[in-house]
């Protein structure tokens, strides 16, 4: 059973009475029961205190404060949070074109109608080759083809992936050249590095024409929409406006990658 404070009063009223001068008082009791509520009250002030504050400490976001312009935009373009974009392309199933080259040392032109928004050309040699590739008169990829001397059958595949728009129609051009043409000086297997396109007419015109076997294949690709991923964030940060008004943002201070 507890015991409270009118109970204690009575208690020790009845003390006082019985024994005449050797109890305690009904006002030493006032004074005590007044000082221990006192007491209670300083420590439950305390102690919800100290509550509060580790779970401030345990909740609250680190954050940093900026000041910027007192524009409209402002808030508004640190509100959203930062994302990573990416693009990626793919080649398709359909086929636009697919001829047979048989001869080298010369452009050879393959016009073809896209309904695709990009384009995935494929050059594949029979014979060690260098071959070089143009869309619509650029120069857009080049490199070794066919079995080379690492024993490794290298194919030519390169997907457009400057964003314009192919469809409708285009050009591909073609020329095949001697590996030796383009290596000459360089060792067996050495990396070659990439021709510009006046570089890449001269061999191809200095080679003349000679007979070999490849395949030039046109296909459709598409461009893939791939959702943004979302950066790290060290801290968040809290927008003070000239006005002293403040707006907690979810914008980066530090943006940094997922891995770190």
């Amino acid at each position: 059973m507890t015991m409270t404070d009118d109970d204690l009063r009575d208690l020790l009223a009845r003390d006082a009475s019985v024994v005449n001068g050797a109890g305690v008082t009904l006002a030493d009791v006032d004074r005590r029961v007044r000082r221990i509520r006192r007491r209670r009250g300083a420590a439950g002030a305390v102690l919800a205190a100290g509550v509060a504050a580790a779970v401030m400490v345990a909740t609250a976001p680190r954050t940093v404060t900026i000041a910027p312009d007192d524009g409209p935009g402002t808030a508004a373009a640190m509100a959203g949070p930062s994302l990573t974009p990416g693009v990626s392309y793919l080649a398709g199933q359909r086929v636009f074109l697919q001829k047979e080259i048989e001869t080298g040392g010369r452009v050879l032109r393959f016009p073809y109608t896209s309904i695709s928004e990009s384009v995935n050309v494929q050059v594949d040699c029979r014979e060690p080759s260098y071959a070089f590739v143009w869309l619509n008169g650029r120069l857009e990829t080049q490199g070794v083809c066919g079995v080379q001397s690492d024993q490794v059958d290298h194919l030519i595949s390169w997907i457009d992936e400057s964003g314009r728009d192919l469809k409708g129609p285009n050009e591909v051009d073609v020329a095949l050249v001697p590996v030796q043409r383009v290596a000459a000086d360089r060792d067996p297997g050495a990396p070659i590095p990439a021709l510009g396109e006046q570089e890449a007419e001269r061999v191809v015109g200095e080679t003349g024409e000679y007979r070999t076997r490849a395949r030039v294949t046109i296909r459709e690709a598409w461009l893939l929409a791939v959702a943004p991923t979302p950066i790290n964030c060290d801290r968040d940060i809290v927008i003070r406006r000239p006005n002293g008004q403040e707006i907690l943002s979810s914008a980066c201070d530090r943006p940094s990658s997922p891995a770190e």
